[in-house]
């Protein structure tokens, strides 16, 4: 189901590297550069030159794992973050044991968006502290944003037992359960969140999104209807409705609702897309091209309007032009069988049996694939949480 799908990251988390890694750090030391100025220039703000200090401090100390990792915090402290993931992990190559060193870096490589790079460090840091609130939502997070899904489930859940009330983590507990196929838990998070706030639009949203992916449209659809409710202008919401309408063949309360996602987004691709396909249902071929290929034209990659517009040019004996389309539809998804199998019908229209029989024997193959994957599958409803 295409509905829009929201996604929390967290702001600046606070760095936990503290300066007492420095225990050669005495109250008489006066020279210069030394760490005593340093800190003393971070304290007042002053990173560029802390930084040049924490430099010059290293480069006379090169096996002072402290010194590198302070520097590693100057300079994520100013944003750069690809040479402080460089100065921890030098830091930690030095010292293996410093202490709060791994969850840096792996903030630093967070924030860079290297999620994958930001795991190891995070679950390093977890080993010496695993109730880390810190680390363990930005393992989660990581997860979530390397698309790991099931991992991210796993590391959301131990932040949301450690902060019950946090709201955005809830949110992207669910949406990982959904995009892992634990729908179960997607649903249980969500009503968490309804109870959080019953007149959230994004809740009953998503809440219906997971019950249509457990097979429960009907219930899926009162949802959408809440979430319309509560929020008509919201970007998608009515074309999430129309959706539900359109698989439920409920076309003429579908197209009422993609149209009024064109009020609010007028160059809706898929909401366009599916009026073309509305108006090809009812026979209205011409309003339906005018609508397919002014679809195509705002989304080239619009499967459903191609392979519309192949059983229009069909039905119209236009073959040339319902090949090309449903060529296209074929390439944008080569694992689905409906195109192949209007391909195969526009090779016997044309009199080319023996690709047609190539394709037909593609649509076999792609079912029997189907259905061996369908056996090996178990139903949503006894799916195990991951």
């Amino acid at each position: 189901m295409s509905v829009y799908r929201r996604s929390f990251f967290p702001g600046d988390f606070a760095l936990s590297l503290s300066f007492l890694l420095f225990a050669t750090l005495t109250a008489g030391q006066t020279s210069n550069p030394s760490p005593a100025r340093a800190i003393a220039l971070q304290n007042e703000g002053k990173l560029a030159e802390a930084e040049e200090v924490w430099r010059a401090v290293t480069k006379a100390n090169p096996s002072d794992a402290g010194a590198v990792a302070s520097l590693g915090v100057v300079l994520s402290s100013e944003e750069k973050y690809t040479e402080a993931a460089a100065a921890y992990r030098k830091a930690l190559a030095l010292d293996a044991h410093l202490p709060g060193v791994d969850l840096n870096w792996g903030l630093a490589e967070f924030k860079q968006g290297h999620f994958d790079a930001a795991v190891a460090p995070l679950k390093a840091a977890l080993v010496g502290d695993p109730q880390n609130m810190q680390a363990t939502t930005l393992l989660g997070l990581s997860y979530f944003g390397a698309k790991r899904f099931p991992e991210a489930v796993k590391y959301l859940q131990r932040a949301v037992a450690l902060d019950p009330n946090n709201k955005e983590l809830h949110q992207t507990l669910a949406q990982s359960c959904l995009l892992a196929k634990s729908y179960q838990c997607a649903l249980d998070e969500f009503r968490k969140l309804e109870e959080m706030d019953p007149n959230s639009s994004a809740v009953h949203m998503l809440m219906g999104e997971a019950l249509d992916d457990e097979g429960k449209t009907a219930e899926a659809v009162r949802e959408l209807e809440t979430a319309v409710k509560l929020a008509p202008r919201e970007p998608n919401l009515n074309f999430g409705l129309g959706y539900l309408y359109w698989k439920a063949q409920r076309y003429v309360e579908a197209a009422a609702a993609f149209q009024a996602e064109l009020q609010v987004v007028p160059e809706n691709a898929q909401a366009i897309a599916y009026l073309g396909d509305i108006a090809m249902k009812n026979d209205d071929y011409d309003k339906a091209l005018e609508l397919l290929q002014k679809s195509t034209k705002l989304q080239s990659d619009n499967r459903l309007a191609y392979l519309d517009m192949s059983r229009i040019f069909m039905d119209q004996k236009r073959y040339n032009q319902a090949q090309m389309a449903v060529q296209q539809a074929i390439r944008l998804d080569p694992s689905e069988p409906d195109a192949h199998f209007r391909l195969g019908r526009v090779y016997q229209l044309i009199g080319n049996n023996a690709e047609a029989e190539k394709e037909f024997a593609k649509v076999r193959e792609l079912k029997q694939k189907k259905d061996r994957e369908a056996r090996k599958t178990p139903p949503p409803a006894v799916r195990p949480a991951n």
